[in-house]
């Protein structure tokens, strides 16, 4: 285990540095969108212009790694990431909307490799360590989570004295740790790593039909599962306002359901490991259920604490497994499907953000998390249709 760690060590920090500056600078860009836009119906446009730069920048990875190595993709995107960020910088400084949108577009390249990373590291890891090494990936995830909005937070004072924006802090904190994510890859990364070597993608192609159809179903549930977790939470901050609950209840709600997304994923990840993919996405699919049927019965502050937590820890519960299950079925028939189930993922994330308030106006929130039941439902189904794909 400790030679497995030493393996992804550099592929680690990246995930706490990028994620940290990826998510400080979301906890700034709606409020940046409403300082330089008038119009109320913009303000959710840069995020989801910034999935948009996620798939683009999944692409542009696939291609370098192919040609070159996963770790020039890793290090070259998180510096387009960085470069993102510094167009959202300059956008506050001159007011600009379209700025700002470029440099959304630009950053979510950033967060393509952070996802990316979580397959490098169970890549370069030894078969029965695979998945805890990408559960390790997803876990450094925290990191942002705790440290970015902290850091937002701690010195926006100081950059508003500096820039006459308090905003500036988060694109600031996004430029420097895509930065050092780029500078960890690179310099903790063994000379003798795998991921030094041009990805092999060339698909062998019966072995490959074969088992097309579940590499369909593995990549559908990927983003299902990832589509329901991104509708719920975007639309509870909503629903929370609606029943006249503060914002203060909203970072409580929040905070909650990130603590359900990463806490576990070391441990879930070994486990996986231990017993295969498909009985823990079977736990995970119900989880996720339940915690719809919570909210569902009941959207009072506790319900939701409880709903929002556990929707993270049954997102936690899929995510893990069915990457892990992807990997590995990247690995074995040399094909792209870690690529192709991340850009669908952007895809179906960015039609969440878009759709949203529509959504909600036509159905409300009971209507969403009633949506999440019956996908929940479909995600079990489809669970039982896969073969046995002889990877765990």
């Amino acid at each position: 285990m400790i030679t497995d760690t030493r393996k992804i060590f550099g592929l680690l920090l990246s995930v706490g540095f990028s994620s940290i500056g990826f998510i400080a600078a979301i906890t700034v860009t709606v409020l940046a969108a409403r300082e330089v836009s008038n119009n109320p119906l913009f303000l959710g446009f840069p995020n989801a212009v910034g999935v948009g730069g996620a798939f683009l920048g999944t692409q542009m990875f696939y291609k370098i790694s192919k040609k070159y190595s996963r770790l020039a993709a890793l290090s070259l995107t998180f510096f387009v990431g960085a470069l993102g960020s510094v167009v959202l910088f300059y956008s506050l400084i001159i007011d600009s909307f379209i700025l700002l949108m470029i440099g959304a577009l630009i950053l979510g390249f950033g967060q393509s490799a952070t996802l990316q990373s979580r397959y490098a590291a169970s890549f370069v890891a030894s078969e029965k360590f695979k998945a805890t090494a990408l559960s390790l990936a997803v876990w450094f995830s925290v990191f942002g989570s705790v440290f970015g909005p902290r850091l937002v937070s701690v010195y926006s004072d100081f950059f508003d004295n500096l820039f006459n924006s308090e905003l500036i802090v988060g694109y600031i904190v996004a430029m420097v740790g895509m930065l050092f994510a780029s500078a960890s890859v690179l310099t903790f990364t063994s000379s003798t790593s795998s991921l030094r070597e041009p990805a092999e993608v060339e698909e062998v192609a019966e072995k490959v039909n074969e088992s097309k159809k579940d590499g369909n179903i593995l990549t559908l549930l990927l983003v299902l599962n990832h589509f329901t977790m991104v509708v719920i939470m975007s639309a509870t901050p909503l629903h929370v306002q609606d029943i006249g609950e503060t914002v203060e209840l909203v970072g409580v709600i929040i905070s909650y359901h990130t603590l359900g997304m990463f806490l576990l994923s070391p441990i879930l990840g070994n486990y996986v490991d231990k017993y295969g993919y498909k009985n823990f996405t079977y736990v995970g699919t119900a989880i996720l259920f339940i915690s719809c049927l919570t909210t569902f019965i009941n959207s009072g502050p506790l319900a939701l604490k409880i709903g929002l937590y556990l929707l993270g820890l049954g997102w936690n519960f899929n995510y893990v497994a069915i990457s892990a299950a992807i990997s590995k079925f990247s690995i074995k028939f040399k094909t792209p499907l870690n690529i192709r189930s991340d850009s669908y993922v952007f895809l179906g994330s960015f039609t969440a953000h878009t759709t949203l308030g529509l959504s909600y106006l036509l159905i409300g929130y009971r209507g969403l998390v009633t949506v999440g039941m019956l996908v929940s439902i479909y995600l079990f189904l489809n669970l039982k249709k896969l073969k046995k794909l002889d990877i765990d």
